[in-house]
């Protein structure tokens, strides 16, 4: 695995909803059984060792999603597409 980069997103809770949903690939079922996080909450998401993201468990319930996928297998180039159609095309 290559080195470690960290990344912020400040964003409201319905785009961090959305971002989610593009990011781990939820059914518009699984979307809509979320809520906004609070203000100031942290979503945060770890690289496993296979490269895929995993919510942590507080972001999970943070949002209601404990029912959600936590995993994704998108690349760097999908994750790159997923941020300019999920941020910047609205």
């Amino acid at each position: 695995m290559g080195p470690t980069h960290d990344i912020v997103i400040v964003t409201h809770g319905l785009a961090l909803r959305l971002f989610l949903m593009r990011w781990f690939q939820w059914t518009v079922e699984q979307f809509e059984s979320t809520y906004n996080p609070p203000n100031g909450g942290l979503a945060v998401m770890v690289r496993q060792a296979d490269g895929r993201y995993e919510l942590t468990q507080e972001t999970l319930e943070m949002v209601g999603a404990t029912r959600a996928p936590t995993t994704s297998i998108i690349g760097r180039a999908m994750l790159r597409r997923a941020y300019v159609d999920a941020f910047l095309s609205y």
